[in-house]
């Protein structure tokens, strides 16, 4: 929290109670019901603040989410080494009828009249491995982008920091000036007091207490204006954060004016050396010389592998046609074996084993029984195909300059790369050597105002007291109240500014320095 001079401290025991007990009625009643129904204000330190904004800030968390991607692309290019496995299955349905043949044949041009209703399946794996030289580049270039992902999502959280820390600066800067304006508030009502007090008795002029009167109402809408500064800064410190909250905060972290006593060559070696978005652009740099690299092993052959296995089934739809067919087979046999005995009595030499019994050729029910086992195959008893495995590799050798552009446009981004990383080296220097000095002016302005501040204190002690002692006017006492609030108000400006200098510096360096 901001001090204040000590003689202004000891003009107000009770400030709030003092404020509140200025303000009109009116305004006051509805206010207190309203704040009396209000939940305790929440605290909030800076720490806090930020810890709750690297866990709810949308934007930073969507730039979280990527380290999620890059794990899983270095997992995909790891896995490029192990073979591709697909499986497939089948079944298909074709009902009865006169199926139409390839060019434009049918099943009654053989003299097929009708073909029954089928049920087929099948089943298909194959295992598949291409291999190159831009496979195991890929590997390290996927390593090193998922590096250069992490790099970027901690430089983002550290502009997150930086970020809630300005926010949170300012909101605490506004909520000092509220206890401030709440200082002239009851410096005001002093005077207004003494103003009536002495006119009372006889010693003072009703001219003394209307100027009395001025001045404190001009401090009322002070306080009003800076009470709505902080309610917006909270605001946007809330939007900053990533929260919503249902009830009001209280920021608690405590901020002293010191004298910086770094060596700006030492803090731009730390810049230099460590700051995130230096080492998030040296890791993009890496990935993109990893990118080029593998876009070059585009002229080396590749090696692809290929297996498979494969098997299929087939039945009819129904048994009885299964059956059926049997049976015509058998009947043919038999057909045959008579045909083959009647034309063995007509020859005059008889043919070896002629004539047979072809009275055992007859459908049984042990054959009926093999028609339906055979039928019974679908969906899973499959009967396998020989597997198949190949091997080629391919070497490009013209593809319309298309590899040379990939390369050309991979040799680029590294080169672009390069040049961030050279860009960020010369922001970090010089926002380093600005903040440096922008500190170093804070402070000495602060000291500066410390004085002017007490200066103006001292002068309004004793406006107070010649006023009291009816040696001085009101006129006297209201210019000396005002160049007091003045000198605070530019007091803690200066405080404020220090405080910002500061932040800025610990983000150009990119890392706390208190």
């Amino acid at each position: 929290m901001i001090a204040v001079p000590g003689s202004i401290r000891r003009r107000m025991p009770l400030l709030l109670a003092a404020a509140l007990l200025a303000l009109p009625g009116a305004l006051l009643a509805p206010s207190s019901a309203l704040r009396a129904q209000e939940a305790p204000p929440a605290t909030l330190t800076l720490e806090e603040a930020v810890e709750l904004a690297a866990r709810h800030n949308p934007a930073f968390r969507a730039t979280a989410n990527d380290a999620g991607v890059a794990d899983w692309e270095v997992r995909s290019a790891y896995a490029s080494l192990l073979p591709r496995v697909s499986v497939g299955m089948g079944a298909s349905y074709q009902a009865a009828g006169k199926p139409e043949l390839t060019g434009g044949l049918n099943a009654a041009d053989f003299g097929i009249s009708a073909t029954p209703a089928y049920l087929s399946s099948s089943y298909g794996l194959s295992l598949q491995l291409g291999l190159s030289g831009a496979t195991y580049f890929n590997m390290a270039g996927q390593r090193a982008a998922r590096a250069a992902t992490d790099a970027r999502i901690s430089a983002a959280r550290y502009d997150l920091a930086a970020t809630v820390t300005t926010l949170y600066l300012a909101a605490r800067r506004a909520q000092d000036a509220v206890q401030l304006q709440l200082q002239v508030l009851e410096t005001a009502a002093d005077a207004l007091r003494l103003a009536e007090a002495r006119m009372e008795v006889g010693e003072g002029m009703r001219l003394d207490v209307a100027q009395a009167e001025v001045t404190h109402g001009r401090a009322e809408v002070a306080l009003i204006q800076a009470e709505h500064a902080f309610e917006t800064a909270k605001l946007a410190l809330l939007q900053g954060v990533g929260v919503e909250l249902d009830r009001d905060i209280q920021l608690t972290s405590q901020f002293q004016v010191f004298e910086p006593m770094w060596e700006l060559e030492t803090l731009l070696a730390q810049a230099q050396r460590g700051h995130p978005r230096i080492v998030a652009a040296r890791r993009g740099q890496a990935a993109a010389t990893a990118s080029s690299r593998a876009a070059r092993m585009s002229y080396l052959p590749s090696v692809n592998f290929q297996a498979s296995w494969s098997g299929s089934t087939r039945a009819v739809a129904e048994d009885s046609v299964a059956i059926g067919s049997a049976r015509r087979s058998i009947d043919s046999r038999r057909a045959s074996c008579e045909a083959n005995n009647e034309l063995n009595a007509r020859l005059t030499s008889p043919l070896p084993g002629y004539p047979k019994d072809c009275s055992s050729i007859a459908f049984t029910p042990q054959d009926e029984a093999a028609a339906l086992a055979a039928n019974s195959l679908f969906p899973f008893d499959f009967t396998g195909r020989p597997p198949s495995v190949s091997m080629y590799v391919s070497l490009p050798i013209f593809n319309g300059f298309n590899r040379e552009l990939q390369v050309q446009q991979a040799a680029s981004a590294a080169e672009d790369a390069r040049m961030s990383v050279r860009t960020e080296e010369l922001n970090r220097r010089s926002q380093v050597t600005g903040a440096y000095l922008a500190l170093e002016a804070a402070y000495r302005t602060v000291a500066l105002e410390e004085r002017t501040a007490a200066a103006a204190a001292e002068q309004l002690e004793l406006a107070q007291e010649r006023y009291r002692l009816g040696v001085g006017s009101i006129i006297e006492l209201s210019q000396a109240q005002e160049g007091a609030a003045r000198a605070d108000q530019a007091l803690l400006a200066a405080r404020y500014a220090f405080f910002d200098n500061l932040a800025a510096l610990e983000s150009a360096v990119g890392q706390p320095l208190r």
